[in-house]
C-alpha cells in the first residue's frame, strides 16, 4: 500500500469521512421502482435500489435489488456466500437449493444461509405472469471483499441474458 500523495494516511481517512458525510447529506432516503432502469445480467433482470456504485441513496450498508423472472423462465444459477434474503412481491415458483425445490408465492420469504463454501441456487418462475422478488444481503465489501469469502459466479446464465448476448 502506498501513502496518499498529499498528507498522511490519517488525512486520507478524514477526507473520505468528509466526502461520505456530504454524499449522505445530499443523498435520498427514498427510491421508487418507477425510477429504476432494468439491467439485464447473467443472473437475470435486476433493478437496483441500493448498491455501492449508486451515489443517490444514502444507505450503502446493504445491497438491495429486485429480480424479475418472466413467465416460464429462471434466474441464472448462482454461487454466493449466502446470507441473502428474498421477499416475493409477485408471482409464484420455486428455488432450487440443497438438491430440493422449495416452492414460493407472493409474500413468501426465501432466506439462504451463509456457508463456508457458499450456496448454489436458482429461482424458477412456474406461474403465468412475471415473478418479482426483492433481495438483499449485507454489503461487507470493505471488510471481506465483494465476494464475501467465496467466489461469486453465475454458473449458468439466465435465458434472457443468453438470448441477448449469444445471438
Amino acid at each position: 500500500m502506498t501513502a496518499p500523495t498529499t498528507g498522511t494516511l490519517w488525512d486520507s481517512i478524514i477526507q473520505r469521512s468528509a466526502e461520505e458525510r456530504e454524499r449522505v447529506r445530499a443523498g435520498r432516503s427514498t427510491v421508487t421502482r418507477a425510477e429504476l432502469e432494468p439491467e439485464l445480467t447473467p443472473f437475470g433482470i435486476l433493478r437496483w435500489y441500493l448498491h455501492n456504485d449508486l451515489s443517490g441513496p444514502v444507505a450503502h450498508a446493504l445491497y438491495f435489488c429486485e429480480l424479475e423472472i418472466p413467465p416460464g423462465s429462471r434466474s441464472g444459477l448462482l454461487r454466493h456466500q449466502g446470507g441473502i434474503v428474498h421477499l416475493v412481491v409477485e408471482g409464484k415458483g420455486f428455488t432450487r437449493f440443497d438438491d430440493a425445490e422449495h416452492e414460493w408465492e407472493k409474500r413468501d420469504v426465501v432466506a439462504l444461509p451463509v456457508r463456508p463454501r457458499g450456496v448454489v441456487f436458482q429461482h424458477v418462475n412456474n406461474g403465468t405472469g412475471p415473478a418479482r422478488m426483492v433481495m438483499s444481503w449485507p454489503n461487507l465489501d470493505s471488510a471481506i471483499g465483494p465476494e464475501g469469502g467465496v467466489a461469486m459466479e453465475v454458473l449458468e446464465p439466465a435465458p434472457e441474458y443468453l438470448a441477448a448476448h449469444h445471438s
